[in-house]
């Protein structure tokens, strides 16, 4: 009989989860190679442990894989993008002008998680209701570390008007989308942020009050 030991077994579990934080990067860059069915339906399970409030489930998840609906969506992108760029001037628009921002069209899943609102009160949002939002949030960052633990990359797109995304996507109605997800097999390793590679900004330390 093996005898299992619980403490090496409960420290490579934490080894493992640290590297899994420490390599998460927000990929922009993806091959084209599908993605298995079976790999997507794995991921999407995260959301079956992700936490919300008051066990609401506040969310909704559409898989974009049609090219027409891509392109539908990178032309929403391609619009706020040249919305933001006027915020900049200078060498900060010059070299804004280079960054790779998205992967719409090369990830070859996109997804988009929206906020359903649960029909009636949910408890433990009276006096912040906006938690429920933030569950969303607290799913989409598993599911951020998972995608990271299958070796795929998940690149977050920002750059995308709620009401243009709604248009663009099929969603159920009353849900609001929070988030446009790339989702593939990334074709560049980003050893620190992109932004940071590319002298964008770099992390700053945690600021901590302790009281």
């Amino acid at each position: 009989m093996t005898l299992v030991n619980h403490e090496e077994l409960e420290a490579a579990d934490a080894d493992a989860l640290w590297r899994v934080l420490a390599t998460r990067r927000d990929h922009r860059h993806f091959y084209p190679t599908p993605v298995p069915r079976e790999l997507i339906e794995r991921l999407l399970s995260v959301f079956s442990v992700a936490p919300s409030v008051g066990l609401s489930q506040p969310w909704h998840v559409t898989v974009v894989q049609d090219r027409a609906v891509r392109e539908a969506v990178h032309a929403g992108f391609r619009d706020v993008r040249a919305a933001e760029a006027e915020r900049f001037s200078g060498e900060r628009r010059e070299l804004y002008d280079t960054l790779r921002l998205e992967g719409i069209l090369q990830a070859p899943v996109g997804l988009v998680v929206s906020h359903l609102p649960p029909d009636g009160p949910v408890l433990g949002t009276t006096a912040m209701p906006a938690a429920s939002e933030y569950s969303v949030i607290s799913a989409i960052t598993l599911l951020w570390l998972a995608t990271t633990a299958e070796g795929l990359g998940m690149g977050w797109v920002s750059l995308l008007d709620p009401d243009h995304l709604s248009d663009a996507v099929p969603i159920p109605e009353g849900a609001r989308p929070l988030a446009y997800l790339c989702i593939g097999y990334p074709s560049l390793e980003l050893g620190e942020p992109l932004l940071q590679t590319v002298g964008w900004g770099r992390r700053k330390p945690l600021p901590v009050d302790w009281v």
